[in-house]
Formats: C-alpha cells, structure tokens, sequence
C-alpha cells in the first residue's frame, strides 16, 4: 500500500498478527511534525455475486429462454411418462440431470415454480417406476427360461413357429430332473388331473296350483274381414278427402295442413294419410324460403324411372309437446282437413 512523505525512503509493512511490525528505514531524525504522510483512499471492494440469489434484474431473455426449457422438459416428460416408468427406461434420471442445469440459472419466483413442477412430475413417475418394479421383480420369464433350457440341451434357440426338435437332448434333461425326485413316473394329463364333482340333484317343492278365476280371463279380439274392410274403405276415403283439399288449397304449407289444434292424434293420422298420396307421386314437396309446400302432380311413370327419378323417404317426428309449439308458432286456429268424428269402439269389433 503506497505511502507520500517527505522523508521516507523506504517503507515495510508487516501483519502484527505474525508478530512483525511497521518501521521505516531511511533518515530516522525526521520528526512527527516534519512528516506529512497522506494515505491514498481506494475504491470499497465489490462483494462477489452469489449464485442462486434473487435478482429481479436478471436478463428477460435468459428469463424467456429458462421457463421455454422449463415447459418443453416438462412436456416431454409428460408425453413419455409410460415410457420413462419402464424398469430399462433413464428417461428419468436424464430429466433430473437437465432440471438441475436449469437450475443453476434460475433467479427468480416463476422459473422456480416451474423448476418445483418438474421436481413433483418426477418424483410421481419415480413412486410408478418403483412399484412397477416391486410387482415384476419376482415375474418368472418364460422366454428366458425356455432359451436357457434349449441351450441346456445342446440345441440352438429356435424361431418361433418351429417344431423340430429331435436335436435337443431330452434324455439328458431327464436324468438331471430325476435327481430332485423319487417318486414313481405314472401317466398323468398333461394339463394335471381332472376334478370332477358329482353334484347331487336337487328336488324343488311343488308348488301350490294356481286356479285362476273364469271371469278375470280375457278372451282376444277376434277379427272378421267385414271389420278389415270397413278400416280399408275409411283409410281409402279419407285419403282422398286429402287429395281434394290439396287440389283446392295448393300450394299450401305443408304444417298449416297437417295441423289440427283440436286433436293431436287426428294431426298424426294426416301425416299417415298425406304418405300415401306422397309415395304415389300424387302430391310434391318442395322447399319455398326453407317451408316446405304441398301441390298436386301426376303420378310418375315407368319412363321417368328409366329416366333417372328417384324416390326418396323422409321420417318426420311429431309429438305433443312439438304439436302445441307448431299450434302456437303458425297460430292456427282452425284445422284446412276437417275435425273427424270420434269412433265408438265396441268389444269384439275393431274401427279405424
């Protein structure tokens, strides 16, 4: 450390604790008061950065690039946790290996959390791979045991799908086995005795006969062919009553039609009649501003088939609740097919 004096030539300066000590050579006649010694100031020393401290100052880039690798090794861990819980797999010890290089340059809170998340996500797989092992590692190997048993017998492992076998000495595993046992060979079931219950037979109670009473018994409906043609005539008629509503109303919406606010099963049985005359091409449908309109036409013939007509079916669903909206959407008030009467039914008889 330099020393300014005006008669000092020479200056030693030694550590006290080492039992040395401070003197000056040179003219020893100069006094306190002849010397003006000056000491020179120097710079305070700046105090090393520790390694994984806090720095809110840290770089955003290196802060960006840490939690990029951060997501993509906890990502990869992910997608690969069936693999890396593998008793063969280092994919483990390879993610911990990276996670502590990342570490080393972690200073702040969010890439910790992140640096805790991989740490959780590793220690669960290490849990997995750690029970996996503890169940398999009295598994019994077939393979292996097979390969070794040929090899035993002075023959070469054999590829799957191979039945010779007159290479291998059978013989000489035979007499090796015949040491561990003393029992006499005997014919047995290669796939070990069978076991056979006899199973006695047991007997139910009879149970008590139930006589039904004659009047609760129900005799069927019997059908008489007046009765069927009676239903076919009324089918018949009012599908024609239909057609002529058509004719008279057309084009008319096919919902406006159908639709009868009074009964919802005379609403069902219009859409029945109306099939009909669809399926023999005496009424189109067709799409007016996403409606769908009724008009007559005349029934397509066996040319305009040959011609490239098609039919085409379409199942529509109708059920109360849909029927009340539909009645209170097109505010209808009125059915255009005329409310039938109600049919009387009479036991024994069946109407349409």
């Amino acid at each position: 450390m330099p020393f300014i004096g005006s008669n000092i030539s020479a200056i030693r300066v030694s550590d006290k604790e080492n039992g040395m000590e401070e003197e000056t050579d040179g003219h020893e006649n100069s006094s306190d008061e002849d010397q003006s010694v000056q000491r020179q100031q120097l710079p305070p020393r700046k105090k090393a950065k520790r390694r994984n401290v806090y720095d809110p100052e840290q770089d955003k880039n290196e802060k960006r690039t840490i939690r990029k690798e951060y997501r993509n090794l906890i990502t990869s861990t992910e997608e690969n946790r069936q693999d890396y819980i593998k008793a063969d797999s280092n994919g483990l010890s390879e993610t911990l290996a990276k996670a502590n290089n990342l570490y080393k340059k972690v200073r702040n809170t969010h890439e910790a959390i992140l640096d805790s998340r991989i740490l959780v996500l590793s220690g669960d797989l290490s849990v997995q791979k750690a029970r996996r092992m503890k169940v398999d590692s009295n598994a019994f190997d077939t393979d292996d045991y097979i390969a070794k048993l040929v090899n035993f017998m002075g023959g070469e492992q054999q590829t799957r799908g191979e039945e010779d076998d007159g290479h291998l000495d059978w013989l000489g595993l035979g007499k090796v086995a015949a040491r561990h046992t003393n029992r006499v060979p005997s014919v047995d079931f290669m796939l070990g005795p069978l076991s056979i219950e006899q199973k006695e037979r047991v007997k139910g109670k009879a149970s008590a006969r139930i006589e039904k009473d004659e009047k609760d018994l129900k005799t069927p409906i019997s059908m008489k062919e007046r009765d069927i043609e009676r239903q076919e005539n009324e089918t018949t008629r009012n599908v024609k009553m239909l057609a002529d509503v058509i004719q008279e109303k057309q084009p008319i919406n096919f919902i406006e039609l159908i639709i009868n606010p009074e009964s919802f099963s005379q609403t069902v049985e219009n859409m029945f009649y109306l099939s009909f005359l669809v399926r023999d091409g005496q009424v189109s449908i067709e799409d007016e501003d996403g409606q769908p309109v009724l008009s007559r036409c005349e029934s397509a013939t066996a040319e305009d088939y040959e011609n490239g007509l098609i039919k085409k079916q379409v199942v529509l669903e109708m059920d109360m609740a849909l029927w009340k909206q539909l009645v209170e959407i097109y505010d209808i008030k009125k059915s255009v097919i005329p409310t039938r009467e109600k049919k009387e039914y009479t036991v024994g008889k069946w109407y349409g």
